[in-house]
């Protein structure tokens, strides 16, 4: 089991073909082999690190020991899973109704809210994993959002330029996906613990 800190990770799904597609993205706000909480020996997605940075390790037998008799960790762990659940079976319907525009705007905006910064490092190459779609849709669709002004690209590097209106480029699933967290975030803060005269702190 991992738990990121800084790091950001995607779970994507790999077809007979080769074809991939991304069906959740994973913070500092959840945990790595969710499967395993839930009974699982293996996790069947595939684990890829969109942006490096520090995570915590736990056994799966350590894991399985804590939450055997209702502990507060259980307990975290069945709101996340829930959540994430719901951000799965969200992202699977955003893979097959939306469009690549659409769809790489929510991945730009998802990603810079992650690293906190309008400046991400990727190639299309790798996105087009993520999406599920062609090279050369991404590459076709970034130039398009480029030419309206909304990102510029250059070397691997994508600038988000203007976000306002690159939010109304991305499909209602961003902020579906967005509302789930926060709901999570109330639902943990209480169950988290609390240091001597300071308030719950955010995960």
């Amino acid at each position: 089991m991992y738990f990121p800190g800084e790091a950001v990770i995607a779970m994507i799904d790999t077809m007979a073909d080769g074809r991939t597609v991304e069906v959740g993205i994973i913070g500092r706000e959840g945990i790595v082999g969710v499967n395993v909480f839930l009974g699982g020996a293996i996790t069947p997605d595939k684990a890829v690190v969109q942006m490096p940075g520090s995570a915590y390790r736990m056994k799966a037998g350590d894991l399985r020991k804590e939450v055997r008799f209702g502990s507060p960790l259980q307990r975290l762990l069945l709101e996340y899973t829930r959540t994430f659940l719901a951000v799965i079976s969200q992202s699977v319907a955003c893979s097959q109704h939306h469009n690549i525009e659409q769809r790489l705007a929510r991945w730009l905006l998802t990603m810079s809210d992650y690293a906190h910064s309008r400046e991400l490092r990727m190639d299309h190459k790798s996105i087009a994993a993520m999406l599920g779609v062609r090279r050369v849709g991404v590459t076709e669709t970034a130039g398009e959002l480029q030419g309206a002004g909304l990102i510029r690209y250059q070397r691997g590097c994508i600038t988000i330029l203007d976000r306002r209106r690159l939010e109304k480029r991305t499909c209602e699933c961003y902020g579906f996906i967005k509302r789930q967290y926060r709901v999570l975030h109330g639902a943990l803060r209480p169950l988290l613990p609390r240091q001597a005269g300071a308030p719950a702190q955010r995960p």
